[in-house]
């Protein structure tokens, strides 16, 4: 069946133009879907081929992207086979219904500002109001590793600039949700500058915080410590000799027996076995594994309220006059106030007031959202003869207890130098007492040099967001994101494509990043076609 089905879509004639996930900063323009319509059926197809590695296993890749259109609706898939390097199909990619749904890429129906549209698949940005809660959040964070198919739904009543809008990030889960519903209450009046004026609400939750570390046998212990991950029964072996913990005679692997006085097993199994025996022949001191489990979701809620004014409008320069207030939900809140963007020349320029109090954090679902809603904390204890660890996790919300109140700026700058390349550059700079979360910065920078050497695009991005100062020392941090993409034409229709990308975890709480474990990198070589 699955032959027939690679068969099928190898020779469905449909089109798209293969293309990466490319970073967005804060201060990027809200990036609408624009496609042309068109009363004609449109079809081909596009893909890539290459090398592929995840998690430090390399696969052979084949990844096939149709594509249909016609008039407002559009279709598409994306096929990924990886291949391991005894040449058998990755099985975790194919092993259930749901995963058969992930391989569609989008479905869409019309543009935001059309009367009724919406898109179910990769959402690679989604912004609300001006970022002050979602600002370019991304459910493509780790693909193709991860595949979420999300979607959105909105409206817009004619005549009244009065419209809707619904957001999931996975339409299995709806862990990550949003809603906006926005007006312009002069519409109606005769005053000019008050004509486009838009007022806009939003709100956004992430329904179970934990969602990130899936728990396949609902022991309330994530998988991502759970050394049982299918037995619902058992999750911990501290010695690591394959034996859960709660059914060792010997729990740390001392050789002894554990004495029945301290490991309940042993009492149980074997309720005489003290009995004339030597008490040398015991352990008398065991230091199991700890693991944190969790039962109910972990809820937070965020919500906003914006407005955009437009100053200047002409062909030359533009200016827009704009303010967010947001608040997140048991926590602080904070202002975008007075906010002015600009375009000029060859610049897009915004500059902003900030005033956040305490335990408050801007853009909370941001671009990197998807991993660090969660991380996992192993905390080691060693003694002489034993070791043993704890496990548990941490959220994003936990960073909020330690946000302190502050006042600043945030300022984006975008210079497109004759379409041949771009920098992007936006820096936020708060000040308080005791601020720890004050410093952010984001850099993007392009080249789309066209027929030099036909090279068609080199880009480099890195950022450190929430950070106490930006640590240049140690770029690599856990408030560091970086990725790499260059593209060079081979011919007409295909293009050879690198990507790399590196985002951090400190796993053991020494504020350091080292180890493959604290690296979560991806890499992908391989030639991207459309025909």
């Amino acid at each position: 069946m699955r032959t027939v089905l690679i068969y099928l879509l190898l020779v469905f004639p449909l089109l798209l133009v293969a293309q990466g996930l490319q970073p967005n900063i804060p201060g990027d323009a809200v990036p609408d879907e624009v496609f042309e319509e068109s009363e004609e059926l449109s079809y081909g197809m596009g893909g890539s081929m290459g090398a592929l590695t995840m998690n430090g296993v390399t696969y052979s890749q084949v990844r096939l992207r149709p594509e249909i259109g016609f008039a407002k609706f559009g279709f598409g898939l994306d096929i990924d086979l990886l291949f391991d390097s005894e040449g058998n199909i990755r099985e975790e990619d194919w092993n259930d219904w749901q995963d058969y749904v992930n391989k569609v890429f989008f479905i869409r129906y019309a543009q935001r500002g059309d009367p009724i549209y919406f898109k179910a698949g990769c959402i690679p940005s989604y912004t609300l109001g001006h970022g002050l809660i979602f600002d370019h959040y991304s459910n493509m964070l780790r693909y193709p590793e991860v595949k979420n198919v999300g979607g959105y739904v909105g409206l817009n009543i004619p005549f009244s600039e009065i419209g809707f809008e619904v957001f999931t990030h996975n339409i299995h889960k709806n862990e990550i949700l949003a809603a906006r519903a926005q007006g312009n209450p002069f519409h109606y009046t005769q005053i000019p500058i008050l004509q486009k004026f838009k007022l806009g609400f939003n709100i956004g939750i992430d329904r179970n915080q934990h969602g990130k570390y899936p728990d396949d046998d609902n022991d309330k212990i994530p998988d991502v410590y759970d050394r049982f991950p299918n037995n619902p029964n058992a999750w911990l072996d501290t010695d690591g000799d394959g034996i859960p913990d709660n059914t060792d005679l010997d729990i740390n692997g001392t050789g002894l027996i554990d004495h029945p006085d301290i490991n309940p097993y042993v009492a149980s199994t074997y309720p005489n076995v003290t009995e004339g025996a030597d008490p040398a022949d015991f352990n008398n001191t065991i230091m199991p594994d700890v693991a944190t489990a969790y039962g109910s979701w972990k809820k937070l809620m965020v919500y906003s309220l914006d407005y955009c004014l437009p100053l200047i409008e002409t062909p030359q320069f533009s200016l827009d006059h704009y303010g967010e207030f947001a608040s997140i939900d048991k926590y602080g809140s904070g202002v975008a106030f007075p906010g002015f963007g600009s375009k000029f020349l060859i610049f897009d320029a915004k500059i902003e007031m900030r005033n956040f109090r305490d335990e408050f954090l801007p853009g909370y679902f941001d671009r990197l959202y998807d991993e660090q809603r969660a991380f996992v904390n192993i905390n080691e204890v060693v003694t002489e003869s034993l070791s043993h660890s704890y496990y548990s996790l941490s959220t994003k919300e936990d960073i909020l207890r330690c946000a302190k109140s502050s006042v600043g700026w945030f300022g984006y700058l975008r210079a497109n130098v004759m379409d041949i390349g771009f920098i992007k550059l936006a820096y936020q700079d708060m000040y308080g007492e005791n601020l720890s979360t004050g410093k952010s910065l984001w850099v993007n920078v392009t080249a789309n040099p066209h027929n030099i050497m036909r090279l068609k695009e080199a880009s480099i991005y890195y950022s450190q967001t929430h950070a106490r100062y930006i640590d240049f020392i140690e770029p690599r941090n856990t408030n560091a994101a970086i990725m790499g993409r260059v593209v060079y034409s081979i011919s007409e229709g295909a293009d050879l494509v690198a990507r790399y990308s590196e985002i951090y975890v400190d796993s053991n709480s020494d504020s350091k990043i080292k180890g493959n474990n604290e690296v979560i990198s991806s890499f992908a070589f391989g030639v991207e076609f459309s025909f």
